[in-house]
């Protein structure tokens, strides 16, 4: 007997319902009871061989959910573009000092600068194509892979499971909601048949025997919380993909963003066509798409006053680019003062 236990362990097993319908006691098992199929094929196509692989389809999905950190961190760790360090350094935590926080905006807003002139002056038809745009591109394909990864979970569990459908989970929460359990419903079956052979003085000696898999009652709760989890995780990664999507090639959504955070530093009620052609020449020229992923990240995860800070030092050093390239622009004002960032002003114009 255990060498028939552990032998239909390892091999497939099969499951036949126990009655054509819900037994109310032993009469009702007796006159409604299914048969074991005596053909062989038949057999076969009811055979269940998910079980002794779950361990390793678990790590399988655990991976497949890992790989788009791994694609995203080497696209932009290849970059010039350290996004990992300069969200860190935009932490609340390393920008607590005023002159800490000053500092440390200089040094990002040059970083930048300086990559931009790197990659501009980079040869190559389509490095200049991509150029600004790598990390951007990156990123949004890491949200299109997480997304369809979500959707591929349902498709790869439903064809393990051998499920008629990719809603298997919830017609499995139906089924226990309406009192259909396993005997009935075949899902996730604990007790199932198993054919072996045995040699008997030379003759082969084919047995079947009932065999109990302990390991469906875990298996049962397992795959169900996955299911829904892969649920939560497909829904919430197609809305942030088409967030995203809509943050970074919506102009508009850029032009308001960056015209936003100007109006904080510099709270001017009236301005003109002139200010927002030079809005958009800072969003094209100066913050091009990479910049303006990195600045939503640091908005998103450092607040609105160091994302203000770091715009006004770059709006700044853009200001004196054009001054340089064309003296009649003028300069802007600096807002390298505390109380312009939090854009504390009085009616008439002047601090308060």
């Amino acid at each position: 007997m255990e060498y028939a236990l552990d032998y239909c362990f390892v091999q497939n097993t099969y499951f036949v319902q126990f009655a054509d319908m819900k037994p109310d006691n032993y009469f009702d098992i007796a006159e409604h009871i299914i048969p074991i199929p005596s053909n062989w094929t038949e057999r076969e196509q009811k055979q269940i061989g998910y079980y002794q692989w779950v361990p390793f389809i678990l790590a399988l999905q655990a991976l497949t959910f890992f790989l788009p950190v791994v694609i995203w961190r080497s696209i932009y760790g290849s970059t010039n573009m350290k996004v990992k360090a300069i969200c860190e350094t935009c932490s609340i935590k390393s920008n607590l000092e005023p002159g800490e926080r000053s500092n440390n905006m200089e040094i990002i807003a040059r970083f930048l600068i300086c990559n931009h002139d790197v990659t501009k002056s980079v040869g190559g038809k389509l490095q200049t194509l991509a150029a600004g745009r790598i990390v951007q591109i990156a990123y949004i394909s890491t949200k299109l892979i997480y997304a369809c990864n979500a959707l591929m979970q349902f498709m790869l569990v439903k064809w393990m499971l051998g499920a008629p459908d990719p809603f298997w989970g919830w017609n499995v929460i139906s089924d226990l909601i309406a009192g259909r359990e396993w005997p009935e419903t075949g899902n996730f079956p604990r007790v199932t048949l198993c054919d072996f052979s045995v040699r008997v003085l030379g003759n082969l000696h084919r047995h079947s025997v009932q065999c109990v898999l302990m390991i469906n009652m875990f298996n049962e709760k397992i795959f169900v919380f996955l299911w829904f989890w892969f649920c939560f995780i497909a829904l919430f990664s197609i809305i942030s993909l088409f967030l995203w999507l809509y943050r970074t090639f919506c102009i508009g959504s850029n032009y308001r963003l960056i015209n936003g955070y100007l109006q904080q530093i510099d709270p001017i009620p009236h301005r003109g066509l002139g200010r927002r052609i030079q809005i958009n020449g800072f969003i094209e020229n100066a913050l091009r798409p990479d910049g303006l992923l990195i600045i939503r990240l640091i908005s998103i995860n450092s607040g609105d006053l160091i994302t203000s800070r770091l715009i006004a030092t770059l709006w700044q050093d853009y200001q004196q680019r054009l001054h340089e390239i064309d003296p009649l622009i003028p300069e802007e004002e600096n807002f390298n003062e505390p109380d312009s960032l939090l854009g504390i002003k009085n009616k008439n114009g002047k601090k308060s």
